[in-house]
């Protein structure tokens, strides 16, 4: 989760090596990313290793985690809501992920329970 305590997501349409986001435009409206500050993002519960930022095309860097951007999605109103868990949007599903950047939920799962902080809030 973010700083507020909204679950974080992946995007399978987006790719860890190299690092990418294909959520753009309209996507961004329901799934906005989890933007990385000018300084080191500062977690709980992360390994810094697994870490990392993206320049988007409107040049904001985005969050990484073990190479996937992060996004949270509009629909989730409460912190702890998951309501983007699985959902087929933007021409791919949409995972809650864990603190090793896997999907929440997959054989390779867990919970999203950690928290992602950075100059910008989260």
């Amino acid at each position: 989760v973010n700083g507020q305590g909204m679950t974080v997501y992946r995007f399978d349409a987006d790719s860890n090596n190299p690092p990418t986001s294909n959520c753009s435009s309209s996507c961004t409206t329901y799934w906005p990313p989890v933007t990385a500050g000018s300084g080191t993002p500062q977690v709980q519960g992360i390994s810094a290793s697994l870490l990392g930022t993206i320049t988007r095309s409107d040049g904001t860097k985005q969050l990484t985690l073990a190479g996937w951007p992060l996004y949270t999605f509009t629909g989730d109103h409460a912190a702890g809501d998951a309501k983007g868990q699985g959902l087929n949007a933007s021409g791919a599903k949409w995972w809650a992920v864990t603190p090793t950047g896997a999907k929440a939920g997959s054989s390779s799962g867990g919970s999203p329970s950690s928290t992602y902080t950075s100059g910008s809030g989260y």
